[in-house]
């Protein structure tokens, strides 16, 4: 076996940019000019294979036959692909390394054919033999059965933990009230939530306001390394003040009695001194920030306050169900209005002190005067900030009046208050101190600033983000039993009924969502919008919410009736509803759900988070998907056609020495080193739906490479965050590698997976990720060293896939189809400047608005500011034959610099899969008539017959040669003589 093998002495072993991997390619061209015989200064000239499936694959293939008879495939510098076109430039790249560069030219037709004779074979490369009693097709069905239910098991086991925690926090909200020492966390969150508000405001008061507006007190006490001791110093004297006055005055937050005047001094001291402290933990990276008051972004402000108010809205609604337990039968919202201030006097203070904090923090400016009657601007915010606290409290005092009324009057049984109150109370907590903060920022008006008026709406809007997921959890596991109970009650047609909807339109929009963005079919992009369209689009949206809503009820009821078993073994697991009506049923209910025990709860939690932690550990992410499926199969057909030393396991038909490692690939100096040839570029998208950059919120990715000599993208807000690349790894002793070719156009194909690029969509991610149906692969990202090849976890990555939230922050990386960025596969030959692209475009485009060309258009002026000039008006098709003027135009690239400046042209010559007057050949004539839809079948059909085998190629043999030979357009041979002569001399 070959020893490892360096890498190219132009590339390191940790991270790099892209200028250090253009460099390296620069280098690889000039050794493949030497071999041929081009100047190193000529123009870069590319061949670029659209995506497309297997459609585009045979179309390349008679585009390749065309200029290898032309002695033009060899005078490419660079060949790039796309999906389906990679198929056929994987089949290329393999034919040159096991049989030298000499392929490449005429003289090897006669070897060509034997090969051509095995992808023919094997034209249906995912099932060669199709039929009901066929082993291959049931292959395909019990390969993605086994994989989906792995996956489903690992998702499911993480679904039944996320259902037991309510059922467990139940137990704990029960007692909580009672343990008044343990309440002082619900005031430990409060305060830590309201500081970090303040501080922000202060943070962006600064930022926004300038210096010459900031208070005194702030502009001498800045956030700053060397202060921070004078922080913990104010800090720890307030919050001493503050136990010394608590302790003296024997003061009791908890009690019921009239409203304490030590209340807001302790209220505010303790405030004060939390707010002093952040200096010293932000001293001590506790925020992740420098050394000033916090900037948080979105992943901090929900960590360190929405979270926390979360708890704490919990914890309240906690003490209000208390409450509610105790107050007399035939009370009313207008006792509780006057008399209910004494039930909890500190929790007003703490509102009352949070109030007048948070407007003092948002104020605009405390120097100067205010108004024609020159009123000291410091006596104006004061009065402002009295009156707009007090008038704020008296409204939070009202809201949770209210709570408390419809928690009493919610009580329709001994235990229903609570169980009602934990579901809905944390949600009207919530709304009720936002309300309170909107009545805020109103009262103080222009006062503050916009900036902060923008903040609060997005954190009011994170804030009932996680309300509605608490209401959708405990919905679900506390109402859903009984939703299922209730309809098992029913005849059983009225039972099924829904049950038959909902999986009807699960499987219904998971069908619609992958057809509407399958990887570079533009049937979405170019046509208009039709009935059917319209249709398809309305299932993708709605069957991804009523699916899981409907798989967690479903879950639910399964804990429900085996917790309640294993609880009660003799227990009826029923509510009798032709005996019980309203209150009685519930409480029948309710009385079930006490059954199990915390111990048991938690024992069942810990029992379900060892075998979800089993299969994330031994389910490999990648491999137990559809993509290593996929894989074997593109290697068997695109690979297995150069390796004429093959030997297929006899059961399989698989043999794995047809796919070849990377590392064998890439250029190196050695006796054993492989021919110099054109660099393959096979374009991947790298999906970036968590990410954070606002140029995205329409990609939802980015492109990402696979090329000889590294893998990576250059996407980054900033160079300090770009992803980068990672050379491929040296082989080791078994000559297999970190990835293969095989691999590579796997995933440069995978057009069926949850994260799609422009496609994606969090709520079919949901879906598709749960059904296992991922064709893409996780790869480790090149800004982390010494990263495993696949996760040794995959809960990490399934939560990523699960909502579409993987970034260019992640470990590792969601890359899939390239259609799903760029299907022509030039957008990274306009970033190399190549002087002269010939793109293949058989994407599947029936109407022919090229949308893959006007989407790259538009990537390459935003990213690159290149301007891509092309009329494509003679490819449009006659109405009445269907046929095009021509196949082949010819653009105009330029090239600028980033001040706009031209600095050089290039010339895009676009081939489309298109029926021209000029072709002649009856058996194209003869499979057009019988399938009209040619050639532009749906990229949804991936099981090619032999007749529609050779008229895709024998098409793509007559376009390349009709564009590019002897009788090629004038315009076009007089700007290959301007741009590189070989290929009209060719």
């Amino acid at each position: 076996m070959p020893a490892p093998q360096a890498p190219p002495a132009a590339l390191g072993n940790g991270r790099l940019d892209a200028d250090e991997v253009l460099r390296a390619e620069r280098e690889q061209v000039d050794r493949w000019r030497d071999r041929i015989g081009v100047a190193h200064d000529a123009p870069l000239a590319a061949l670029a294979f659209s995506g497309g499936g297997i459609r585009s694959a045979t179309f390349g293939l008679g585009v390749l036959e065309a200029l290898r008879d032309l002695g033009l495939l060899r005078r490419f510098d660079y060949w790039s692909s796309v999906s389906g076109g990679g198929y056929i430039m994987a089949w290329l790249r393999a034919h040159c390394h096991r049989d030298g560069s000499g392929w490449l030219e005429p003289e090897r037709a006669g070897q060509w054919r034997q090969s051509i004779a095995h992808l023919s074979k094997f034209s249906n490369y995912l099932s060669p033999k199709v039929g009901l009693f066929s082993a291959d097709t049931w292959t395909m069905l019990t390969t993605w059965m086994r994989n989906a239910a792995l996956v489903q098991l690992t998702i499911i086991c993480g679904i039944v933990l996320l259902l037991l925690v309510p059922q467990l926090a139940m137990r704990w909200f029960a007692i909580w009230p009672e343990y008044q020492l343990v309440r002082g966390g619900t005031i430990g969150l409060f305060v830590g939530a309201v500081v970090l508000l303040a501080a922000k405001q202060l943070r962006q008061r600064r930022d926004q306001g300038g210096s010459a507006q900031a208070s005194p007190l702030q502009r001498e006490w800045r956030f700053h390394p060397a202060h921070w001791g004078r922080w913990a110093g104010v800090s720890a004297m307030l919050l001493a003040v503050c136990a010394a006055l608590w302790r003296v005055t024997g003061f009791n937050p908890f009690e019921t009695a009239p409203v304490s005047a030590w209340a807001v001094p302790i209220a505010a001291l303790l405030m004060l001194g939390a707010l002093c402290a952040l200096p010293a933990l932000a001293r001590c990276n506790v925020f992740q920030s420098e050394c000033d008051w916090p900037d948080f972004g979105q992943v901090a402000v929900q960590r360190w306050i929405v979270v926390p108010m979360l708890l704490t809205s919990v914890e309240l609604s906690a003490v209000l169900a208390h409450l509610a337990r105790r107050l007399p039968a035939d009370v009313s919202y207008g006792y509780l209005l006057a008399h209910q201030p004494s039930a909890w006097p500190f929790q007003l203070a703490l509102a009352f002190t949070a109030l007048v904090l948070l407007a003092c923090c948002s104020l605009r400016c405390w120097r100067g005067v205010t108004g024609r009657h020159k009123v000291p601007r410091v006596l104006f915010n004061a009065v402002l900030i009295a009156l707009s606290s007090a008038v704020c409290m008296l409204a939070l005092h009202a809201m949770f009046c209210g709570i408390l009324w419809l928690m009493h009057w919610a009580r329709l049984g001994p235990d229903a208050v609570s169980w009602h109150a934990f579901i809905w109370g944390p949600t009207l907590i919530l709304s009720a101190f936002a309300s309170a903060v909107t009545l805020m920022i109103g009262l103080v008006g222009k006062a503050s600033l916009e900036g902060m008026r923008e903040w609060w709406s997005r954190l009011a809007a994170w804030l009932w983000i996680y309300a509605t997921v608490w209401n959708v959890l405990t919905l679900s596991a506390l109402y859903g039993p009984m939703l299922v109970l209730w309809l098992a009650s029913l005849e059983h047609w009225q039972a099924l009924a829904p049950v038959a909807g909902w999986v009807g339109t699960t499987v219904a929009g998971l069908l619609a969502a992958n057809s509407s963005a399958s990887g570079g079919d533009d049937t979405i992009r170019s046509k208009r919008r039709t009935l059917p369209m319209i249709v398809l689009d309305a299932l993708t949206k709605i069957a991804p919410p009523l699916f899981i809503v409907g798989l967690l009820i479903g879950v639910a009821a399964v804990l429900y009736v085996v917790l309640t078993y294993a609880a009660v073994p003799d227990a009826a697991i029923a509510v009798d509803f032709d005996r019980c009506t309203g209150a009685a049923c519930w409480d029948a209910y309710w009385a079930q759900r006490w059954a199990p025990s915390a111990a048991m709860i938690g024992a069942v939690m810990l029992g379900v988070a060892l075998v979800g932690l089993l299969l994330a550990w031994r389910v490999d992410i990648n491999e137990f998907s559809l993509h290593a499926f996929y894989r074997s199969r593109l290697s068997r057909c695109y690979l297995g056609a150069s390796h004429r030393a093959r030997k297929p396991q006899n059961f399989t038909q698989f043999d794995e020495k047809d796919d070849i490692a990377l590392c064998a690939l890439q250029p190196r100096a050695g006796a054993d080193a492989p021919p110099a040839l054109p660099l393959h570029l096979i374009n991947c998208t790298v999906n970036l739906g968590g990410s954070g950059d606002l140029s995205l919120h329409t990609r939802h990715g980015a492109s990402f490479t696979i090329g000889p000599l590294a893998l990576g993208s250059d996407y980054g807000e900033c160079p300090a965050d770009k992803i980068g690349y990672r050379r491929h790894q040296p082989c080791d002793d078994m000559g297999a590698g970190e990835l293969t070719l095989a691999e590579a156009i796997s995933v440069s194909g995978a057009a069926a997976s949850p994260n799609q690029g422009f496609h994606s969509s969090p709520a079919v991610a949901f879906m598709m990720t749960l059904f296992n149906v991922r064709l893409g692969r996780w790869f480790a990202n090149p800004r982390f060293p010494r990263q495993r090849t696949s996760p040794a976890l995959s809960t990490g990555c399934l939560l990523m896939e699960l909502f579409a939230s993987a970034s260019e922050r992640s470990r590792y990386l969601m890359i899939s189809d390239g259609g799903h960025f760029d299907n022509l596969g030039v957008y990274e030959l306009v970033r190399r400047r190549c002087a002269l692209i010939v793109a293949v475009d058989a994407e599947c485009d029936p109407a022919l608005h090229c949308g893959a060309l006007g989407t790259l258009i538009r990537l390459c002026k935003v990213d690159f500011n290149a301007d891509i000039d092309i009329d494509v008006t003679a490819l449009a098709p006659d109405e009445k034959t269907r046929l095009s003027q021509c196949s082949c135009v010819v653009g105009r690239i330029v090239y600028r610099d980033a001040d706009g400046v031209a600095e050089g042209e290039g010339t895009l010559v676009y081939l489309k899969a298109t029926l021209p007057p000029t072709v002649g050949d009856a058996s194209l004539r003869q499979y057009h008539a019988e399938h009209p839809a040619f050639p532009h079948e749906s990229t949804g059909d991936q099981f090619y017959g032999e007749d529609q085998f050779e008229s895709y190629r024998r098409l793509g043999r007559h376009i390349a040669t009709e564009a590019l030979g002897p009788g090629m357009q004038a315009d076009l041979a007089e700007r290959l003589r301007q741009v590189r002569a070989d290929f009209v001399a060719g």
